[in-house]
């Protein structure tokens, strides 16, 4: 099949990319629609409200660290484990090959009032398997939304490229609780959760997030020196940055001035559409008999 597709000739490839482009333009569209019109909604519910500040369900509203839920698998120099079961002393392989121990484990748990829905800084976002290349992740990823990948050379928040399909918010109100870690090592690093390159915590950074953060506090010897993270962080979850991300991507087709963070997002999103239409057509052959129809990853 992925042959057939190579040696499809120079028109064909052509129309192809044209209706990617298409595509991406009318997509990026639609996004502008939506962040004005949830701006402009969420804009009138406070003034109905008397609200001008931030709400929300559950403890602790504003949690920026980026954590992984409990269940998540780590890289380790003996295969994968469960984040819950490390411990301080333990190795990790980094993206650069290397075996590291972690230095240190953070833990956070969340309860969610009665009634109320979960905060949208605390609710996981849901890396669906082979949302970025063939098997990466390799299994559904969730992360809490200032999480960031290790992508093109940089350190992208996963809250920055939600697609809501292969890249999605997760509906979890009926949970009452959530737990989610991070790790710790000697210097900032990128680590493979589900197989996804993945920030590990700044050594420097603010440790009182966590429950027991204590812990950290009570390291002996520990002076830590002010860290830098490892790559440029890209974090535009929304407002105006994403906005003006999203009309350089849609009106590319005419001058293309979108910046690596731009392309990367739209290279992912080419990629949901490619597996959303992958699968639709694996349920039309099943259905039809069809056993030959591609399937997505």
């Amino acid at each position: 099949m992925r042959l057939a597709f190579a040696l499809h000739s120079g028109p064909d490839m052509e129309k192809r990319a044209t209706n990617r482009t298409s595509a991406q333009t009318q997509r990026n569209l639609l996004a502008v629609a939506s962040i004005v019109a949830a701006a402009l909604w969420s804009r009138a519910a406070r003034v109905a409200k008397g609200d001008h500040g931030h709400s929300g369900g559950a403890e602790a509203q504003s949690f920026l660290r980026g954590t992984f839920l409990h269940g998540t698998l780590i890289r380790t120099p003996s295969g994968e484990r469960e984040i819950s079961t490390l411990t301080i002393g333990d190795l990790v392989v980094t993206h650069s090959g290397q075996e590291r121990p972690i230095k240190w484990i953070g833990r956070r748990r969340f309860h969610r009032d009665a009634g109320k829905p979960w905060s949208a800084d605390v609710a996981p976002i849901k890396v669906a398997r082979a949302a970025l290349t063939d098997e990466v992740p390799h299994r559904d990823l969730y992360l809490s939304p200032r999480h960031a990948l290790y992508l093109d050379g940089r350190l992208v928040t996963i809250g920055s490229i939600v697609n809501g399909s292969t890249i999605i918010r997760c509906d979890v109100d009926e949970l009452q609780s959530l737990e989610y870690f991070n790790l710790e090592l000697a210097e900032h690093e990128v680590v493979f959760a589900e197989g996804a390159p993945s920030d590990t915590l700044l050594p420097s950074g603010d440790h009182k997030q966590f429950d027991n953060w204590n812990e950290r506090a009570s390291l002996e010897g520990d002076n830590t020196p002010l860290a830098q993270p490892i790559a440029p962080v890209i974090d535009i979850a929304g407002g105006r940055p994403q906005l003006r991300s999203r009309l350089r991507s849609a009106l590319a087709i005419l001058v293309d001035r979108r910046t690596d963070f731009d392309k990367l997002r739209d290279r992912i999103e080419d990629r949901a559409e490619q597996i959303s239409k992958a699968r639709r057509m694996a349920y039309v052959g099943k259905r039809c008999g069809r056993p030959d129809l591609p399937n997505a990853g």
